[in-house]
């Protein structure tokens, strides 16, 4: 029977796809004319001395397992047993031992006999270890840890935890605070982003020293400043299974954005960018960005997803810039799910093919998403950005789908497009909006 209707919808299909001809509209792509769905004219210049140097302080900290000493009285939530307040050890800093303040979660099944996957989490500018990012991730099922990076540490009283800011303060046990870069031509183990790196690489070894982890499946993510961090890291440790930055990415010098001037210069670009040695990660990497993001530009994660072997990209619209936006982005926790066997994955875009006139792409889907639909967001003038926003928005237009293919006319004028599939989980409680995307196109 299920063979019969196969039969009966691949004749469907046919009929309709001629009679869409008709009217000019063309699923047809040759295999020659198949296009990367990520291309950059931004190409990696390599490692160097400064990279080389860095490979070899790392690997020293990746064999470092650090000491972790319990904080109670700071556990963020007292009757929830699963997650905890710790300080791990800290590498030397000017000779002084250091401490890094973090929280730490398990969920509860979790045991030698039954072993989690586990995530390290790495905030963003303004932000701290996050209690309630460990807690989201504990409820699906995963270890985590999120540890402050930017030397800070805990300060509330009577087990009151709060994200806001106003509750943290420089630990004076911890490295050197957070300087965007100005000690950039001090030696490495002086310079605050070498700590940074090294609090997540740390992070990462606790984690992998507690029998209730699975190390084959300990995944990184970061937001904003710890998206650009955890797209460096995964550079200097190949021991995670996957990476999704969200926001942050390496190729800052192509960045159009004005904060992307923050990541570029002598002592930044060509010692920090992550886009020095992502063509030889081989770790799975997803970016997730939204297309109008005012501190990280879409060519830049564009590039990134083209450098690294195994790297993708997911271009969300009018995805606002935030950690609570980031925290519960349900195509990154699909993704994980994916690399780590706990569930469903991503729609996915699995060729692309495009000309003047017309771009025509093939996807996958997930079984539990129905009701693919296809955009195209394109423009006609610069990717500029003001201190605050992209000056010109993207335009979209609506394409269609068939089966598992979709194509979309490209406007007379377009310079720049990506496409875009969207489509819907089929729960009733909670039916998810899922993107996949292409990365971003020139068109001459």
């Amino acid at each position: 029977m299920q063979a019969v209707f196969q039969k009966i919808s691949a004749f469907f299909i046919s009929i309709v796809m001629a009679f869409l001809s008709v009217f000019g509209v063309s699923f047809e792509h040759k295999a020659e004319n198949v296009t990367p769905l990520y291309v950059s004219p931004a190409v990696s210049p390599g490692g160097n001395e400064k990279t080389d140097g860095l490979t070899a302080l790392y690997r020293a900290v990746k064999a470092h397992v650090p000491n972790v000493t319990p904080c109670p009285e700071k556990d963020p939530y007292p009757d929830d047993g699963r997650i905890a307040a710790i300080y791990y050890e800290g590498e030397t800093c000017r000779g002084e031992t250091t401490r890094v303040f973090a929280y730490i979660g398990f969920p509860e099944n979790a045991s030698p006999e039954n072993q989690a996957p586990a995530m390290v989490l790495v905030h963003g500018g303004g932000a701290h270890a996050w209690a309630s990012w460990v807690r989201y991730w504990v409820d699906q099922g995963y270890a985590a840890i999120s540890m402050d990076c930017f030397g800070q540490g805990y300060t509330g009283r009577d087990h009151t935890y709060s994200d806001d800011i106003a509750y943290w303060a420089v630990d004076p046990a911890s490295h050197l605070p957070m300087d965007n870069f100005a000690s950039r031509d001090l030696p490495f183990e002086e310079q605050w982003f070498y700590f940074f790196i090294a609090d997540i690489i740390l992070g990462h070894n606790v984690l992998r020293a507690d029998p209730r982890v699975d190390v084959s499946r300990v995944g990184l993510t970061g937001i904003s400043w710890g998206g650009f961090a955890s797209s460096v890291a995964v550079c200097y440790d190949d021991r995670f299974a996957f990476a999704a930055p969200v926001y942050g990415s390496g190729f800052q010098d192509v960045s159009r954005t004005v904060w992307g001037q923050v990541f570029r210069g002598d002592g930044v670009s060509n010692v920090w960018d992550a886009k020095l040695l992502l063509p030889e990660v081989q770790t799975p990497v997803m970016w997730f960005n939204g297309d109008n993001d005012p501190f990280f530009s879409g060519d830049s994660t564009t590039a990134s997803a083209a450098a690294a072997p195994n790297g993708a990209l997911t271009y969300i619209p009018s995805f606002p810039h935030g950690m609570y936006q980031a925290i519960e982005l349900p195509e990154l926790l699909r993704f994980a799910n994916a690399q780590t066997g706990m569930g469903e994955g991503n729609i996915r875009i699995e060729t692309l093919s495009y000309d003047a006139a017309r771009a025509v792409v093939t996807f996958s889907l997930p079984s539990d998403v129905k009701s693919p639909r296809l955009y195209i967001y394109y423009r006609s003038t610069p990717l500029e950005y003001t201190e605050n926003e992209l000056t010109d928005p993207w335009q979209c237009k609506k394409g269609i789908t068939l089966g598992n293919q979709g194509s979309v006319r490209i406007p007379e004028g377009t310079t720049q497009f990506f496409i875009l599939i969207e489509g819907k989980t089929r729960g009733l409680s909670d039916r998810q909006t899922l993107h996949a995307s292409s990365g971003i196109f020139t068109v001459e």
